[in-house]
């Protein structure tokens, strides 16, 4: 019995051990593009991964970034699933969304081919590269 407590131990160790490579091996994933707008790129918008297309559904937010000068993003260690991504031009920098002030846009929304329908990305194991957002629009018409 004593012989065999050792190699349970063995056993039980490889095992632990086998169950945190498949951890470790699931993919760290990372969203990233651009925000352009008339074909300028936008500073300092947010750009999040959100559930749901319909704003007055609320925000449940998975994850974000702010772009650069260069109006690129990336958000980082995105959880798999199925997103939309908004990006919003927070004129006032107050971080809450004014209609009256305040430009937002959607990947796969594109006003010069009429398409006005977001598209949703599906993240998986590998990352998303040219996630860009090319119109913002203001809710106000202005």
């Amino acid at each position: 019995m004593q012989k065999m407590i050792p190699i349970l131990l063995c056993f039980i160790l490889l095992w632990m051990g086998c169950n945190l490579l498949d951890a470790a091996d699931e993919a760290i994933v990372d969203v990233s593009g651009k925000v352009t707008d008339n074909g300028s790129a936008v500073e300092g918008a947010i750009v999040l991964l959100i559930e749901s297309a319909e704003i007055s559904d609320g925000l449940n937010l998975s994850n974000g970034s702010i772009t650069n000068s260069r109006g690129n993003y990336t958000i980082l260690k995105v959880d798999p699933g199925k997103y939309y991504v908004v990006a919003i031009d927070d004129e006032n920098n107050n971080l809450e969304f004014d209609t009256d002030t305040d430009r937002l846009g959607f990947y796969g929304v594109n006003r010069n081919t009429n398409d006005l329908e977001p598209d949703r990305i599906t993240v998986d194991d590998d990352d998303l590269k040219n996630i860009d957002i090319t119109d913002l629009y203001s809710l106000s018409g202005k």
